[in-house]
């Protein structure tokens, strides 16, 4: 089972203090798993979708999700990636408005679904879920901020490295499975072909070796120092992940 994403510089990731259920106090935990209802989900199913007027928060116990919008013309722009002990959902459970995106099981997967007078009232009554949730949207917040950037200034390469940098950050520099060339591609806004191309050249210069739904890092440092000189930010600094 996948952990929480982990790891230096702006990844999209919680905040490093353990999942929503972890900083929970015993009598704030006590009353989530009683009155939160558990929900399955096959891999491919619709979880939520956007624009309806749901308000209930999510917390994955199990399995992988994927955050998606999709264009006019059908094209699926993948966000980010849910795995256990995340959180979503938790902006309809606290302004009431239609959801933002839509959420479809990458795995199957199991759901604890807080109802939003529950999770506001945990968020009023233990400081530490409060402080946890503010430093997760900030971390959001900058994390998006940096993919508004690489969308509107870097070409596909240096885009398709930052997003390598992100994988490789939070989840090791092992993926099985990783994601497809076609993910990849909705991620960074290109399509599957140019994913392709630039993969091998990172494979014919011993930065990483790709397989079937594998992705192996051999040289994360030399791929960091370059998407660095590209965007002129200082060796030292942690850069846009």
């Amino acid at each position: 089972m996948s952990n929480p994403a982990r790891g230096g510089g702006r990844i999209m990731r919680e905040t490093g203090r353990g999942s929503f259920l972890d900083v929970l106090d015993q009598e704030a935990r006590r009353r989530l798993l009683a009155e939160a209802r558990v929900v399955r989900a096959r891999k491919g199913q619709a979880v939520l979708a956007r624009g309806e007027g749901s308000t209930d928060a999510f917390l994955v116990q199990e399995g992988q999700l994927q955050a998606v919008l999709y264009a006019a013309d059908g094209r699926e722009v993948s966000l980010r990636e849910l795995s256990e002990g995340q959180l979503f959902g938790e902006l309809s459970a606290l302004d009431g408005e239609a959801r933002s995106v839509g959420i479809i099981a990458a795995t199957d997967a199991r759901l604890l679904a807080i109802g939003q007078d529950l999770f506001r009232e945990i968020l009023a009554t233990c400081p530490a879920a409060a402080d946890w949730l503010l430093r997760r949207l900030t971390n959001q917040v900058r994390s998006l901020t940096d993919r508004v950037f690489e969308l509107s200034a870097l070409n596909v390469q240096a885009r398709l490295h930052c997003e390598l940098i992100r994988i490789a950050r939070a989840h090791g520099s092992e993926i099985d499975p990783a994601p497809t060339h076609a993910e990849l591609a909705n991620r960074i806004g290109t399509h599957r072909e140019a994913v392709t191309r630039e993969l091998n050249d990172l494979e014919a210069r011993d930065i990483l070796r790709s397989g079937r739904r594998r992705l192996a890092f051999l040289d994360l440092d030399r791929l960091e120092r370059e998407v660095r000189t590209r965007l002129r930010t200082p060796v030292e600094d942690h850069g846009w992940w």
